[in-house]
């Protein structure tokens, strides 16, 4: 990835609008489009930040949008639409991050990391 952008997002755009995946006015997909365009870069180092990890990243990125397109909602400012997109996408990277960890079950007691 060049530039540190994430990309994705025009590809996703493209992909959900064509399969009808929300049926919303037109105003709304454009605001929604526009908001997402202007904070895909703080989102993307956020989820590439946290699981430290460009595929990871941009997996935790695309359920982000793809939930967040099934359900729009219309603020009253881009602060409040970034708020919304930052909670969506960390938990969508906590889902990410928990698909790494071993089952508990299948951990011996010397495997367990030491808690100090």
């Amino acid at each position: 990835m060049r530039g540190g952008e994430y990309r994705g997002a025009s590809r996703l755009a493209g992909e959900v609008g064509e399969t009808n995946v929300i049926s919303v006015n037109e105003g709304l997909k454009e605001e929604f489009e526009g908001r997402f365009s202007r904070c895909r870069n703080s989102l993307y180092f956020l989820a590439w930040g946290s699981l430290g990890n460009v595929g990871e990243a941009e997996e935790a990125m695309e359920n982000c949008y793809r939930k967040a397109r099934r359900n729009p909602r219309r603020f009253t400012s881009d602060g409040e639409f970034g708020s919304w997109m930052i909670r969506m996408l960390i938990n969508e990277v906590v889902l990410v991050a928990n698909r790494r960890l071993p089952d508990p079950g299948e951990m011996s007691a010397m495997e367990y990391p030491e808690v100090r």
